[in-house]
């Protein structure tokens, strides 16, 4: 940006400055001279005539020649005088040329828009992915210190306070970013996303409880905007601590309804309607599963054993896990929705399901040679809740 703009200046400066230059010196010096010697002969000429008419004597003749020839010798100091104070303002123009643009450079500097332009670049960098921890850590510190510099001269900068909240948010530093929150909706108090975010941040800076400020914040946010996923989720928290697990379903299923059930927030979001439901008596889909350890097979009583359930044919991930000792087999435990991994799928979000049972040599959930392992086939849980025996019966 920097050569463009040097470029630019230096292309205005040849326009400019070229005539100034560009005639030559026969033009510039000696057409003055010439016709003030000319003058000069002229002169010369009819103080000869008068001395010869005898208008003058030969001592004012002599006299008028000196002062003709004095005359002559100052218009050339005049002409040289001027010559010299054009070619120093040409100079000078030359030299205000180049000052000028270095002079609007640094103020343009000094004003802040060169942030701008490395904040927005930053960003598109973090937006086009491809970066390890360490590289996107990186460029996180480096914009939140472009925009905590821009919000000294633009304290007010909506955006920039906004920006500078989630990336707070991001490195986990909740209390400042609460600060900054509070800094925004000063700004934009009738925002509901941003009075919902406000409302998050105490929350995880409380230490997960629901402070008067944070709840202040969400019922204003609700008030704007009853169907803010945001401010639904909190509410849905909210609703679930204070044992109204009725509004916290009816919550947690009104924001499921504005997102694609593929998301990690919708799992959690199902996750969290299981548990409710769980409180208040309903009975939940799930698998009672009868664990049994094959006579054949023998494995310390200590060695932990993993009873999961997952999608018939689908990815590995476990829908509902459990943990128990070869020392408690066999036994009976029920998989449900309440036992979902965090953030992912919940056991009633499919309809046919496998169950594994596995004793690790390792303490690992991770599958290794040497396992222990037994499955069922696959349980349809589309009319309800199922029961199945599991032996574990074969060595990885």
């Amino acid at each position: 940006m920097w050569l463009i703009f040097a470029l630019l200046s230096l292309v205005a400066a040849a326009f400019v400055v070229y005539p100034l230059f560009s005639r030559s010196s026969r033009q510039q010096h000696t057409e003055p001279v010439h016709a003030n010697v000319v003058l000069y002969q002229e002169q010369l000429a009819d103080l000869d005539r008068q001395l010869a008419d005898e208008e003058i004597d030969a001592v004012q003749h002599a006299e008028l020649v000196a002062e003709q020839q004095r005359l002559l010798l100052a218009d050339e100091n005049l002409t040289d005088s001027h010559r010299q104070a054009r070619g120093r303002g040409a100079w000078l123009l030359l030299a205000g040329l180049l000052i000028v643009p270095v002079f609007t450079f640094t103020l343009y500097e000094m004003l802040g828009a060169s942030d701008d332009v490395s904040i927005t670049t930053i960003m598109q960098d973090r937006l086009r992915g491809n970066l390890d921890q360490a590289e996107d850590a990186q460029l996180r510190e480096q914009l939140t210190q472009r925009i905590g510099r821009r919000l000294m001269s633009q304290p007010d900068n909506i955006y920039y306070l906004v920006s500078l909240a989630r990336l707070q948010l991001e490195s986990g530093d909740m209390l400042q970013a609460s600060a900054t929150y509070q800094q925004a909706v000063a700004v934009s108090p009738d925002d509901p996303d941003l009075l919902a975010e406000y409302a998050q941040a105490m929350y995880f800076a409380s230490g997960n409880k629901f402070v008067p400020s944070a709840e202040s914040a969400l019922d204003r946010a609700l008030s704007l905007d009853p169907n803010n996923l945001t401010a639904l989720g909190l509410q849905g928290i909210r609703a679930f601590e204070n044992a109204d697990y009725t509004l916290a379903i009816a919550s947690w299923q009104s924001a499921l309804r504005a997102i694609s059930p593929a998301t990690p927030q919708a799992q959690a979001l199902q996750a969290g309607i299981a548990r409710a439901k769980q409180q208040l008596g309903e009975e939940l889909p799930g698998i009672k599963v009868q664990v049994t350890l094959s006579p054949e097979l023998a494995a310390d009583p200590e060695l932990l054993v993993y009873v999961f359930a997952r999608e018939w044919q689908g990815p590995p991930m476990p829908l509902a896990v459990t943990r128990l000792q070869v020392a408690d087999l066999p036994a009976s435990v029920v998989l449900d929705d309440t036992m979902a991994m965090p953030g992912g799928k919940p056991l009633s979000s499919v309809e046919q399901v496998q169950v594994v049972a596995r004793v690790s040599q390792s303490g690992s959930a991770i599958p290794a040679s040497g396992d222990l392992e037994g499955v069922s086939g696959a349980l349809n849980l589309s009319e309800g809740s199922v029961s199945e025996a599991v032996i574990i019966d074969r060595k990885l």
